[in-house]
């Protein structure tokens, strides 16, 4: 945190049960584990063979997900911000334009290779997603989270069938998480006399994290749509 101590945190033993499992979840299920662990999959979906794709799944791994966290890590240890999930909103552009730039690498890279098509319209939603996540949090703080579970919710529905619409289940548990995180990183800030920017703490409203939701599964949606041929 800066030097002035916004956001400092009360010490972790007085949180309840049910904020420490929040905070579990919150680790657990982070955009970059959820995005990395999907991209992995798909993209041995369809590839022609087994090397080609372990080629894709390491190029998109690689710009979807090494690269932006790497750049955050980075960022951590120079203090530009608190932690890997830049939770002050008002420090999020950099690295989210960052992330942009390297998905859009991956892409040119991805249909240079003739990767499986699965995992070309996985990025192509991606890019699209990251972009327009960045626009809103120019203004309002829209939960990375939520959206990458409802991203990976709705492209393994479509990738492997309604088998696995029950993956969605996962989504309000993430955004119950993220609420609560904010509702404990309030109280930590108004105990310390901290509390004069919610936006600059880690954590999302309700409205927040249905958004995310929403705006997620629509660009997925329109990506199977359009590109995926669906």
């Amino acid at each position: 945190m800066d030097a002035g101590g916004r956001g400092r945190r009360v010490n972790s033993g007085e949180r309840t049960p049910a904020t420490r499992f929040a905070f579990g979840i919150t680790e657990v299920a982070a955009p970059t584990v959820l995005v990395t662990a999907l991209l992995a999959v798909v993209a041995q979906h369809d590839a022609r063979d087994l090397g080609h794709g372990v080629l894709s799944g390491v190029i998109a791994v690689l710009f979807g997900t090494v690269v932006p966290m790497s750049f955050v890590f980075f960022g951590v240890r120079q203090r530009r911000w608190s932690d890997h999930h830049v939770p002050e909103r008002s420090k999020r552009m950099q690295p989210m334009l960052f992330g942009c730039a390297s998905v859009a690498v991956g892409y040119v890279l991805l249909r240079a290779t003739d990767a499986p098509k699965d995992i070309v319209t996985v990025y192509a939603a991606m890019i699209t997603e990251a972009l327009i996540l960045t626009a809103i949090t120019r203004f309002w703080k829209i939960s990375g989270h939520v959206a990458a579970a409802a991203s990976c919710a709705t492209v393994v529905t479509f990738v492997y069938g309604p088998v696995l619409a029950f993956t969605w289940a996962a989504v309000p548990v993430i955004a119950w998480a993220r609420v609560q995180t904010r509702k404990a990183r309030l109280a930590e800030a108004h105990a310390a006399g901290t509390a004069d920017d919610h936006d600059e703490l880690d954590g999302h409203t309700p409205a927040q994290t249905v958004a995310a939701a929403l705006v997620a599964a629509a660009i997925v949606t329109t990506a199977y749509v359009t590109i995926g041929g669906i």
